[in-house]
Protein backbone atom coordinates (compact mmCIF):
# COMPACT_ATOMS: atom_id res chain seq x y z
CA UNK A 1 0.00 0.00 0.00
CA UNK A 2 0.79 3.61 -0.56
CA UNK A 3 0.17 6.66 1.98
CA UNK A 4 1.24 10.23 1.06
CA UNK A 5 -0.39 12.13 4.28
CA UNK A 6 1.56 15.43 2.44
CA UNK A 7 0.29 18.14 1.24
CA UNK A 8 0.04 19.14 -2.42
CA UNK A 9 2.80 21.47 -1.76
CA UNK A 10 4.88 18.16 -1.64
CA UNK A 11 3.14 16.40 -4.45
CA UNK A 12 0.65 13.71 -4.95
CA UNK A 13 1.32 10.03 -4.54
CA UNK A 14 0.81 7.60 -7.22
CA UNK A 15 1.77 4.33 -8.53
CA UNK A 16 4.89 5.61 -10.15
CA UNK A 17 5.61 7.59 -7.12
CA UNK A 18 9.63 6.70 -5.69
CA UNK A 19 9.68 7.37 -1.91
CA UNK A 20 12.60 8.07 0.15
CA UNK A 21 13.09 4.31 1.18
CA UNK A 22 15.37 5.66 4.75
CA UNK A 23 15.81 2.24 6.63
CA UNK A 24 13.97 -0.13 4.63
CA UNK A 25 17.26 0.35 2.52
CA UNK A 26 19.41 -1.84 5.14
CA UNK A 27 17.65 -5.24 4.17
CA UNK A 28 18.18 -4.56 0.80
CA UNK A 29 21.99 -4.74 1.68
CA UNK A 30 21.56 -7.77 4.10
CA UNK A 31 20.59 -9.83 1.34
CA UNK A 32 23.16 -8.41 -0.83
CA UNK A 33 26.01 -9.81 1.68
CA UNK A 34 24.11 -13.04 2.00
CA UNK A 35 23.96 -13.48 -1.95
CA UNK A 36 27.95 -12.92 -1.68
CA UNK A 37 28.18 -15.33 0.70
CA UNK A 38 26.09 -17.73 -1.69
CA UNK A 39 28.65 -16.66 -4.00
CA UNK A 40 31.54 -17.68 -2.04
CA UNK A 41 33.31 -14.30 -1.88
CA UNK A 42 32.25 -13.49 1.30
CA UNK A 43 31.76 -14.91 4.89
CA UNK A 44 29.49 -13.74 7.30
CA UNK A 45 30.60 -15.32 10.38
CA UNK A 46 34.00 -14.51 9.91
CA UNK A 47 35.95 -11.84 11.48
CA UNK A 48 35.77 -9.14 9.07
CA UNK A 49 38.95 -7.48 10.12
CA UNK A 50 40.66 -9.07 7.44
CA UNK A 51 38.11 -6.73 4.53
CA UNK A 52 38.84 -3.59 5.94
CA UNK A 53 41.82 -1.30 6.74
CA UNK A 54 44.57 -1.89 9.37
CA UNK A 55 42.93 1.25 11.37
CA UNK A 56 39.32 -0.03 11.72
CA UNK A 57 39.37 -0.01 15.53
CA UNK A 58 36.48 -2.55 15.95
CA UNK A 59 37.28 -5.90 17.75
CA UNK A 60 39.00 -8.64 15.95
CA UNK A 61 36.62 -11.14 16.16
CA UNK A 62 33.58 -8.84 15.19
CA UNK A 63 31.79 -10.37 12.04
CA UNK A 64 29.57 -9.34 9.36
CA UNK A 65 26.62 -11.17 11.25
CA UNK A 66 27.48 -8.37 14.19
CA UNK A 67 27.00 -5.82 11.74
CA UNK A 68 24.07 -6.76 10.22
CA UNK A 69 22.26 -7.77 13.06
CA UNK A 70 22.90 -4.07 15.22
CA UNK A 71 25.40 -6.53 17.99
CA UNK A 72 28.50 -4.82 16.75
CA UNK A 73 28.81 -2.34 19.37
CA UNK A 74 29.12 0.56 17.32
CA UNK A 75 27.42 3.53 17.40
CA UNK A 76 24.26 4.79 15.98
CA UNK A 77 25.84 7.29 13.75
CA UNK A 78 29.59 9.08 13.74
CA UNK A 79 29.69 13.44 13.92
CA UNK A 80 33.13 13.61 11.42
CA UNK A 81 31.23 11.15 8.96
CA UNK A 82 27.92 12.70 8.90
CA UNK A 83 30.43 16.27 8.42
CA UNK A 84 31.87 15.12 5.41
CA UNK A 85 28.34 14.10 4.34
CA UNK A 86 27.22 17.95 4.09
CA UNK A 87 30.55 18.57 1.72
CA UNK A 88 30.00 19.12 -1.44
CA UNK A 89 33.83 18.11 -2.40
CA UNK A 90 33.20 14.66 -0.27
CA UNK A 91 33.14 11.34 -2.04
CA UNK A 92 32.15 8.04 -0.60
CA UNK A 93 35.39 7.17 -0.06
CA UNK A 94 36.11 9.63 2.34
CA UNK A 95 32.86 9.26 3.78
CA UNK A 96 33.49 5.55 3.94
CA UNK A 97 37.06 5.78 5.38
CA UNK A 98 35.46 8.28 8.29
CA UNK A 99 33.13 4.96 9.32
CA UNK A 100 36.07 2.91 9.51
CA UNK A 101 37.32 4.77 11.90
CA UNK A 102 34.49 5.16 14.30
CA UNK A 103 35.03 2.93 17.93
CA UNK A 104 32.83 0.68 19.05
CA UNK A 105 30.82 1.79 22.23
CA UNK A 106 30.01 -1.55 23.82
CA UNK A 107 31.88 -4.84 23.17
CA UNK A 108 30.43 -6.85 19.87
CA UNK A 109 27.58 -9.18 20.74
CA UNK A 110 26.56 -7.44 24.26
CA UNK A 111 23.88 -4.76 23.48
CA UNK A 112 21.59 -4.42 20.43
CA UNK A 113 22.53 -0.84 19.14
CA UNK A 114 20.55 0.51 16.08
CA UNK A 115 23.89 1.45 14.17
CA UNK A 116 23.88 3.02 10.70
CA UNK A 117 27.37 3.39 11.33
CA UNK A 118 27.22 -0.84 11.23
CA UNK A 119 25.61 -0.59 7.55
CA UNK A 120 28.35 1.63 6.17
CA UNK A 121 30.57 -0.62 7.15
CA UNK A 122 29.10 -3.47 5.84
CA UNK A 123 29.32 -2.28 3.05
CA UNK A 124 32.77 -1.30 2.83
CA UNK A 125 33.49 -5.15 3.51
CA UNK A 126 30.97 -6.00 0.40
CA UNK A 127 32.68 -3.64 -1.89
CA UNK A 128 36.05 -5.27 -0.61
CA UNK A 129 35.00 -8.75 -0.94
CA UNK A 130 33.72 -8.39 -4.21
CA UNK A 131 35.47 -5.60 -5.94
CA UNK A 132 32.81 -4.02 -7.08
CA UNK A 133 31.10 -0.73 -5.63
CA UNK A 134 27.87 -1.89 -3.09
CA UNK A 135 25.79 0.53 -5.37
CA UNK A 136 26.39 -1.53 -8.55
CA UNK A 137 26.38 -4.87 -6.77
CA UNK A 138 22.95 -4.28 -4.98
CA UNK A 139 21.74 -3.09 -8.34
CA UNK A 140 23.12 -6.14 -10.52
CA UNK A 141 22.77 -8.80 -7.73
CA UNK A 142 19.28 -8.09 -5.87
CA UNK A 143 17.52 -5.27 -7.82
CA UNK A 144 17.54 -6.53 -11.34
CA UNK A 145 17.00 -9.71 -10.79
CA UNK A 146 13.80 -8.81 -9.11
CA UNK A 147 12.86 -6.68 -11.71
CA UNK A 148 13.29 -3.68 -8.91
CA UNK A 149 13.44 -1.10 -11.96
CA UNK A 150 12.50 1.91 -9.81
CA UNK A 151 14.49 1.06 -7.13
CA UNK A 152 17.99 3.04 -7.00
CA UNK A 153 20.47 4.28 -4.44
CA UNK A 154 20.39 7.96 -4.60
CA UNK A 155 18.31 10.00 -6.32
CA UNK A 156 18.48 13.28 -8.07
CA UNK A 157 17.45 16.53 -6.45
CA UNK A 158 15.31 17.61 -8.50
CA UNK A 159 13.68 14.26 -9.56
CA UNK A 160 9.93 15.00 -9.26
CA UNK A 161 9.08 11.24 -9.18
CA UNK A 162 10.25 11.62 -6.05
CA UNK A 163 8.32 12.90 -3.26
CA UNK A 164 9.88 15.09 -1.03
CA UNK A 165 10.02 14.31 2.95
CA UNK A 166 8.08 16.33 5.22
CA UNK A 167 9.49 17.18 8.46
CA UNK A 168 12.68 15.19 7.54
CA UNK A 169 15.39 15.78 10.06
CA UNK A 170 18.66 17.38 9.33
CA UNK A 171 21.66 15.87 7.52
CA UNK A 172 23.22 18.97 8.86
CA UNK A 173 23.43 22.72 9.07
CA UNK A 174 20.38 23.28 6.07
CA UNK A 175 20.61 20.29 4.24
CA UNK A 176 17.66 18.04 4.91
CA UNK A 177 17.77 14.40 5.29
CA UNK A 178 16.34 12.52 2.03
CA UNK A 179 15.30 15.70 0.54
CA UNK A 180 18.84 17.66 0.23
CA UNK A 181 21.10 17.29 -3.10
CA UNK A 182 23.94 15.93 -0.95
CA UNK A 183 21.97 13.12 0.77
CA UNK A 184 20.15 12.45 -2.73
CA UNK A 185 23.60 11.96 -4.33
CA UNK A 186 25.60 10.07 -1.88
CA UNK A 187 22.90 7.17 -2.01
CA UNK A 188 24.49 5.71 1.60
CA UNK A 189 24.14 1.91 2.02
CA UNK A 190 21.98 2.75 5.63
CA UNK A 191 19.75 4.68 4.29
CA UNK A 192 19.67 6.03 0.85
CA UNK A 193 17.84 3.81 -1.45
CA UNK A 194 14.46 5.65 -3.45
CA UNK A 195 11.74 3.45 -4.51
CA UNK A 196 8.40 2.33 -5.51
CA UNK A 197 5.54 0.46 -3.04
CA UNK A 198 5.03 -2.02 -5.53
CA UNK A 199 9.56 -2.59 -6.05
CA UNK A 200 9.70 -3.37 -2.70
CA UNK A 201 6.81 -5.74 -2.44
CA UNK A 202 8.64 -7.98 -4.94
CA UNK A 203 11.71 -8.16 -2.69
CA UNK A 204 9.24 -8.75 0.27
CA UNK A 205 7.69 -11.52 -1.91
CA UNK A 206 10.49 -13.09 -2.64
CA UNK A 207 12.06 -13.58 0.93
CA UNK A 208 8.22 -14.49 1.86
CA UNK A 209 8.59 -17.51 -1.07
CA UNK A 210 11.74 -18.43 0.46
CA UNK A 211 13.88 -16.82 -2.16
CA UNK A 212 12.00 -17.93 -5.26
CA UNK A 213 11.33 -14.88 -7.45
CA UNK A 214 8.31 -15.12 -10.08
CA UNK A 215 10.00 -17.70 -12.42
CA UNK A 216 10.86 -20.46 -10.32
CA UNK A 217 14.29 -19.15 -10.23
CA UNK A 218 16.21 -19.12 -6.56
CA UNK A 219 17.39 -15.60 -5.96
CA UNK A 220 18.37 -17.01 -2.65
CA UNK A 221 18.77 -20.44 -0.70
CA UNK A 222 16.31 -21.71 1.50
CA UNK A 223 18.77 -21.76 4.28
CA UNK A 224 19.96 -17.95 3.49
CA UNK A 225 16.31 -17.18 3.70
CA UNK A 226 16.44 -18.77 7.00
CA UNK A 227 19.16 -16.87 8.43
CA UNK A 228 17.79 -13.72 7.11
CA UNK A 229 14.69 -14.24 8.89
CA UNK A 230 16.92 -15.60 12.67
CA UNK A 231 17.89 -14.16 15.73
CA UNK A 232 21.70 -13.78 15.82
CA UNK A 233 23.91 -12.75 18.15
CA UNK A 234 22.00 -14.13 21.19
CA UNK A 235 19.10 -12.47 23.67
CA UNK A 236 20.75 -9.01 23.31
CA UNK A 237 18.98 -6.13 25.69
CA UNK A 238 18.76 -3.04 23.46
CA UNK A 239 16.78 -1.63 20.69
CA UNK A 240 16.25 1.36 18.22
CA UNK A 241 18.14 4.73 20.08
CA UNK A 242 15.22 6.42 22.04
CA UNK A 243 12.68 5.49 19.53
CA UNK A 244 11.77 1.88 21.40
CA UNK A 245 14.33 -0.11 23.89
CA UNK A 246 13.34 -3.65 25.21
CA UNK A 247 15.04 -6.14 27.80
CA UNK A 248 15.47 -8.32 24.71
CA UNK A 249 15.55 -7.19 21.36
CA UNK A 250 16.19 -9.86 18.91
CA UNK A 251 17.41 -9.07 15.29
CA UNK A 252 18.04 -11.55 12.36
CA UNK A 253 20.11 -9.86 9.55
CA UNK A 254 18.84 -6.60 7.99
CA UNK A 255 15.26 -7.22 9.60
CA UNK A 256 14.29 -6.79 12.98
CA UNK A 257 12.12 -9.51 15.08
CA UNK A 258 8.74 -8.97 16.53
CA UNK A 259 8.62 -11.88 18.86
CA UNK A 260 7.18 -10.56 22.25
CA UNK A 261 8.26 -7.02 22.02
CA UNK A 262 6.46 -4.60 23.72
CA UNK A 263 5.68 -2.21 22.75
CA UNK A 264 6.23 -2.56 19.16
CA UNK A 265 5.75 0.08 15.97
CA UNK A 266 3.80 -3.02 14.28
CA UNK A 267 1.24 -2.93 17.11
CA UNK A 268 0.03 -6.66 18.38
CA UNK A 269 -1.68 -8.03 15.25
CA UNK A 270 2.22 -9.95 13.49
CA UNK A 271 3.18 -13.17 14.74
CA UNK A 272 5.65 -13.56 16.48
CA UNK A 273 7.83 -14.62 13.32
CA UNK A 274 7.26 -11.67 11.51
CA UNK A 275 10.75 -9.84 10.54
CA UNK A 276 9.64 -5.94 10.10
CA UNK A 277 11.64 -2.93 9.67
CA UNK A 278 10.60 1.23 9.37
CA UNK A 279 12.32 4.06 8.31
CA UNK A 280 12.58 7.41 9.29
CA UNK A 281 10.87 8.85 6.40
CA UNK A 282 7.60 6.94 7.46
CA UNK A 283 8.28 3.42 5.86
CA UNK A 284 7.60 0.73 7.17
CA UNK A 285 7.71 -3.27 5.87
CA UNK A 286 7.53 -6.68 7.28
CA UNK A 287 7.33 -10.15 6.04
CA UNK A 288 5.29 -12.45 8.22
CA UNK A 289 5.65 -16.27 7.62
CA UNK A 290 3.04 -17.41 10.07
CA UNK A 291 0.17 -15.59 8.36
CA UNK A 292 1.25 -15.83 5.18
CA UNK A 293 1.58 -11.97 4.46
CA UNK A 294 3.73 -9.45 3.10
CA UNK A 295 3.10 -5.03 3.45
CA UNK A 296 4.57 -2.36 2.14
CA UNK A 297 3.47 1.25 3.59
CA UNK A 298 5.47 3.88 2.19
CA UNK A 299 4.85 7.76 3.78
CA UNK A 300 6.96 10.80 3.52
CA UNK A 301 6.65 12.56 6.45
CA UNK A 302 8.94 11.86 8.87
CA UNK A 303 8.94 9.62 12.06
CA UNK A 304 10.60 12.37 14.72
CA UNK A 305 7.11 13.05 15.73
CA UNK A 306 5.88 9.77 15.80
CA UNK A 307 2.91 10.35 13.96
CA UNK A 308 2.67 6.49 12.75
CA UNK A 309 1.99 5.83 15.86
CA UNK A 310 -1.15 8.24 16.62
CA UNK A 311 -4.94 6.49 15.85
CA UNK A 312 -5.20 5.41 12.06
CA UNK A 313 -1.42 4.77 12.42
CA UNK A 314 1.23 2.07 12.00
CA UNK A 315 -0.39 -0.48 14.35
CA UNK A 316 -3.43 0.04 13.50
CA UNK A 317 -2.57 -0.42 9.61
CA UNK A 318 -1.08 -4.18 10.68
CA UNK A 319 -4.02 -5.11 12.19
CA UNK A 320 -6.18 -4.65 9.24
CA UNK A 321 -3.85 -6.17 6.76
CA UNK A 322 -4.11 -9.20 9.27
CA UNK A 323 -7.79 -9.24 9.67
Amino acid sequence: GVSDPTSSAYGSAGVSSRFALASLTKPLVAVACLIAQEEGVLELAAPVSRLLSSHAPMGRDTTLIDLLAHASGLPADDAAARRLQLDDRATWSEVRDAYLAVEPVVAARTRRIYSNTGYAVAAVALERATGIGYREYITEAVLIPLGMTATTFGAGAEDTNVLSVVEPGLLGHSQQLFNGSRFRLLGLPQSGAYGTAEDYLRFLTMVLRGGRLPDGRMLLAPESVSELLTNQCGALPGGVGEFMEWERCDWAIGFELRDAKTPHWTGTALSASAATHFGASGTLAFVDPEHDLVAVVLANRGTYTRWMLEPGGWPEICAALVG
